[in-house]
C-alpha cells in the first residue's frame, strides 16, 4: 500500500492542530485512527470532541479508522477537554483521542491524544511515532473490526466539579447569595463547567452560553484582549464581582475583576498558592517571581517548567506536584492526575472569592498582594532568523546574575528578568520581562525592540 501524504507541520509540540479541511480533512482523521491504533495496540479508545462544525465529521472518520484495526470506541459525545480527562480516568480506557482545536479560531480543528493512565502524547512522547506510522501507511490484517458505544459522563462529571467548592459559614452563605459573576461560556465546550457555577451562584450571568462551531461572540480565545472587550463592559454595566472566562474546550480559565481589569493567570496562581498550607507547585518560564517568594514564604516547594501545557503536566507527574499553572490559563492538580482542569480551578477559586468577600474584600483587593511587579505580558515577535535572536541577547545580556535554560534562555538580575523562547507552535520568538519598576520595564522592553530589529 502506499504512502499517505497529508500536511506534517499539524503535529504540533503538545498537540495536532490545522485548519479543517485544508490541513485535517476526513481522511487524514480516518489514518490517525488507524495509526493510533497500531501505536497505543488500545483495545478500548475513548473519543470526545468539542462544538466545532468538523467536529463531527472528524468523530465518524476517526472511529472507522480505529474500529478497522479491532479497536472498540467509545462515543463519549460532546464535552469540554478536562471532561474527557474525566471519562478516561473513570473508564479507565486504553486510550483516549479529544477532538478539540482548543482556543483557536473557528476554521480550526485537531486531536489531543492520551494514553493510558491517562498520560499525554505528544511531540516528546510518542506522537512523532504516530506521525511515522501515518507515513508509512502499512497495517496488517485485522480479523475483527471494533464497535461503537455511547457513554455519557455528563452528570457524573457535574457531581464531581460540585464537590471542589467549599463548605460555607452562615456569612459565606449569605455572601454567595449576592456575589454577582459574570460567565462566558465562549461559544464552546464548557457548559458543565457554567453549570457547576451556576448551581452556587443565583446572580450568575451567562454570555454565548450556547455551544457554537461559528463562535459568533467572538474567538474562543480569552487571552486576546478584543475578545473580552463584552465581558468588560458586562461587568461595569452590571458592577459585577467578577468576570470568568473559558476558551473553545474550556481547558483554559481567565479572570476579570470588578473593575474590568484583566488578571494575569499567573497571579490567578499566587491566589491558589496562598490558599494552600503545604505541598508543591509547578509554574512555567514566563510566570512572575511572586510565585516563587510566596512558597518560599510558606515553606512550599517549588519548580519551574518549561511552558506549554504537555511540559507542566509532565513536571506535575514527576514531582509530585499538587498545584501547577502556566501564564496561558490552565491550572493543574494532584487529585486530577496532575492534568489541567478549568473547572476545577474555577470552583476553587470562586468558593475562596466569597470567603474574602464575606470579609469585605473584592477580587482586585485579593489580587493586588501579588501584583507587585512589572510585567509586560508575552511578546511576540516574527523573525526569520531565531537562532541570530539568541546570539544577539546572549551577547547583550552575559552579564546576568543568573542565567537559565529550562525553556529558551532566561535572564535574572537584582531588579528584573526576562526570557526569551521560541515559539512551541509558531513561526515566533516570544519574550516575557518583569521589572520592579515601570521605568524599568520600559527601559527593557526598548533594548528587546531595538535586538529584534537587528535580527530581521
Amino acid at each position: 500500500m502506499g504512502g499517505f501524504t497529508f500536511d506534517e507541520s499539524v503535529f504540533k509540540a503538545y498537540d495536532i492542530r490545522g485548519v479543517y479541511p485544508k490541513e485535517i480533512d476526513k481522511k487524514f482523521a480516518y489514518n490517525l485512527g488507524r495509526a493510533f491504533a497500531q501505536y497505543t495496540k488500545a483495545k478500548s479508545v475513548m473519543v470526545g470532541f468539542d462544538g466545532r462544525t468538523s467536529s463531527k465529521a472528524l468523530f465518524e472518520s476517526l472511529s472507522k479508522g480505529l474500529t478497522e484495526r479491532g479497536v472498540d470506541v467509545v462515543n463519549i459525545g460532546l464535552c469540554s477537554t478536562s471532561a474527557s480527562y474525566y471519562a478516561m480516568i473513570q473508564g479507565k480506557y486504553d486510550a483516549g483521542i479529544m477532538i478539540t482545536a482548543s482556543h483557536n479560531p473557528k476554521q480550526y480543528n485537531g486531536f489531543k491524544m492520551l494514553g493510558a493512565g491517562p498520560i499525554t502524547i505528544f511531540s516528546d512522547n510518542g506522537a512523532l511515532d504516530i506521525l511515522e506510522i501515518m507515513k508509512e501507511n502499512k497495517y496488517g490484517v485485522v480479523k475483527k473490526k471494533g464497535k461503537i458505544k455511547k457513554k455519557d459522563y455528563s452528570k457524573e462529571f457535574l457531581k464531581y466539579l460540585i464537590g471542589f467548592f467549599p463548605s460555607l459559614n452562615k456569612t459565606e452563605k449569605e455572601a454567595v447569595k449576592e456575589l454577582k459573576v459574570i460567565v462566558d461560556q465562549s461559544n464552546g465546550a464548557g457548559f458543565t463547567e457554567v453549570e457547576a457555577l451556576k448551581k452556587f451562584f443565583p446572580k450568575c450571568k451567562v454570555l454565548n452560553g450556547r455551544v457554537s462551531g461559528a463562535f459568533p461572540g467572538h474567538d474562543p480565545n480569552p487571552m486576546k484582549p478584543e475578545n473580552r472587550r463584552k465581558m468588560v463592559l458586562e461587568i461595569k454595566k452590571s458592577k459585577a464581582d467578577l468576570g470568568v472566562m473559558f476558551d473553545g474546550d474550556a481547558d483554559r480559565l481567565v479572570f476579570i475583576d470588578e473593575k474590568g481589569c484583566f488578571v494575569r493567570p499567573d497571579l490567578i496562581l499566587c491566589v491558589l498558592v496562598d490558599m494552600m498550607s503545604k505541598g508543591s507547585v509547578i509554574y512555567d518560564t514566563r510566570s512572575t517571581r511572586r510565585i516563587q517568594e510566596l512558597c518560599d514564604s510558606k515553606n512550599i516547594k517549588a519548580a519551574m517548567s518549561k511552558s506549554g501545557r504537555t511540559y507542566i503536566y509532565e513536571a506535575m507527574k514527576n514531582e509530585r506536584a499538587n498545584l501547577g499553572g502556566e501564564a496561558s490559563g490552565h491550572y493543574f492538580f494532584k487529585e486530577f492526575k496532575y492534568l489541567d482542569n478549568a473547572g476545577i480551578a474555577a470552583m476553587k477559586l470562586l468558593g475562596h472569592i466569597v470567603k474574602q468577600k464575606a470579609k469585605g474584600k473584592t477580587f482586585s483587593e485579593l489580587i493586588e498582594p501579588h501584583n507587585k511587579y512589572f510585567h509586560s505580558g508575552e511578546l511576540n515577535f516574527k523573525v526569520r532568523n531565531q537562532d541570530k535572536v539568541f546570539l544577539l541577547i546572549e551577547q547583550a545580556f552575559g552579564n546576568a546574575k543568573k542565567i537559565l535554560f529550562i525553556d529558551g534562555l532566561s535572564f535574572y538580575y537584582e531588579d528584573h528578568w526576562f526570557n526569551v523562547r521560541k515559539s512551541n507552535t509558531e513561526p515566533l520568538v516570544r519574550i516575557s520581562i518583569e521589572a520592579d519598576t515601570k521605568e524599568l520595564l520600559k527601559d527593557m522592553t526598548s533594548k528587546i525592540n531595538n535586538i529584534m530589529h537587528l535580527a530581521k
